[in-house]
């Protein structure tokens, strides 16, 4: 029976939608008639889940699986500048037992505003920052398409050139990187899925597993011929053939590497107005968030950030600004920063009446869907919002208008940790 289980698991990231739904049901199936064991829902939330669509070792289906494995009582899906897999999310959710809450990433440029320049939470690009955005509507969602349709095809002209600015280092070593033919195939582009720098890497490191196998001869390779550093924990798990993250653990090794040596910055096609985008986010009834990255004083959760400085030194300006151009929401993930780094952002969520959403950012095999470090207030209140973003789901579905940030709601909860306790008893229901 467990391989007939694993069988189904596995078909949780087959190619066709309907055939991921149908392992999924049946994984269900037999956790109602005691098969499985059934593992009982915590009061646990995560908003910030990449799928296949981005960048990701899961499918949507996939997420509702592994969230439903882990505990939790909500998931929220966020891919990079796609919404296609929300129907799919939708319906494992349901399948699984989970409330669910649908979002998409973009960047945005600060260029004419008087945060030009600076570094936000972006490591590879000054004046362009992430911005998550929650509860889209299902209403909502074809005009999102529409919108994030344009930016993926300026981020596809980009992508190309930095494949062929990889494919340059490569070649020297009897290896090549097309675009076509080795980056599209790793992505679901083709299903309107978006392709990050992460996926001409991951493209890359199967042109190297290729060439050199999967040990020593890859470990020297990197070390030696491109120069690579690998601490101990990398090269064990680069030297481990039977390693089922092998091809993740690479990918975050050549992000170091390569990051700076192939990317091309975006322009304002891929990363629009922060001035400008931000009310036509909030105008299709979505919650638009910046996400807090902070200064990295030591190892990255996600292995691919090295020590360096983001947006500590501009935090003051930064939330002002974000204050000024209406925008009501912060993200943040408690198990990337320091106690003094979360109160400081906390501090100033209350200032400015900020609704704060739980984020870990999940894209990466390694990483728990579950930050177990959150104490009992921090959990309630992350679990509150999500909540909130689910209740404001359902409204700005009816309409637009009765969203947790239209005027109705602000006049009658003006104090968002009201607004929120409101909004959330709407997603209870």
């Amino acid at each position: 029976m467990d391989e007939k289980i694993n069988r189904q698991i596995t078909q949780l990231n087959a190619d066709n939608c309907e055939d991921r739904l149908n392992a999924l049901r049946q994984l269900r199936k037999w956790i109602d008639d005691g098969t499985i064991p059934a593992v009982k829902q915590n009061h646990e939330c995560n908003n910030h889940v990449h799928s296949r669509y981005s960048f990701s070792p899961y499918s949507p289906s996939g997420i509702a699986w592994k969230a439903y494995q882990t505990g939790l009582s909500t998931c929220g899906l966020m891919d990079h500048e796609s919404v296609a897999g929300a129907a799919e999310f939708r319906e494992a959710c349901h399948i699984m037992g989970i409330a669910p809450t649908i979002g998409f990433e973009v960047r945005l440029n600060w260029d004419d505003t008087p945060l030009r320049g600076q570094k936000f939470n972006n490591p590879d690009q000054l004046s362009v920052g992430y911005f998550p955005v929650h509860g889209v509507p299902t209403t909502s969602l074809e005009a999102v398409e529409a919108y994030l349709k344009p930016i993926r095809r300026a981020r596809e002209r980009r992508n190309r050139q930095m494949t062929g600015r990889v494919d340059e280092i490569l070649r020297p070593f009897g290896m090549e990187l097309d675009f076509d033919r080795h980056v599209i195939p790793v992505s679901w582009w083709r299903e309107k899925g978006s392709i990050t720098e992460r996926h001409i890497l991951y493209a890359a490191g199967r042109q190297m597993t290729k060439r050199y196998g999967r040990g020593s001869g890859l470990l020297r390779f990197l070390q030696e011929d491109l120069g690579i550093p690998v601490t101990d924990k990398v090269a064990g798990y680069l030297t481990d053939g039977k390693n089922p993250c092998y091809d993740f653990d690479l990918t975050n090794l050549l992000k170091g590497y390569f990051s700076e040596k192939m990317y091309i910055p975006a322009n304002h096609e891929e990363a629009p107005d922060v001035r400008e985008a931000i009310p036509y986010i909030q105008s299709l009834g979505c919650i638009p968030t910046y996400t807090y990255v902070g200064d990295v004083t030591g190892e990255s959760v996600t292995g691919d950030k090295k020590v360096q400085r983001f947006e500590d030194g501009i935090l003051d300006d930064l939330f002002f600004c974000l204050d000024q151009y209406d925008v009501r929401a912060f993200s943040y993930a408690p198990a990337r920063n320091t106690p003094e780094q979360l109160a400081r952002v906390q501090r100033l969520c209350a200032k400015y009446n900020m609704l704060e959403v739980l984020g870990e950012d999940i894209n990466q095999p390694r990483q728990p869907f579950i930050n177990t470090a959150l104490g009992a207030e921090e959990k309630k209140r992350f679990d509150t919002a999500t909540w909130a973003v689910i209740g404001h789901e359902k409204a700005a579905a009816r309409e637009l208008s009765e969203g947790m940030f239209g005027a109705g709601a602000v006049e009658r909860f003006p104090d968002i940790a009201d607004r929120a306790a409101h909004f959330a008893a709407l997603g209870h229901k």
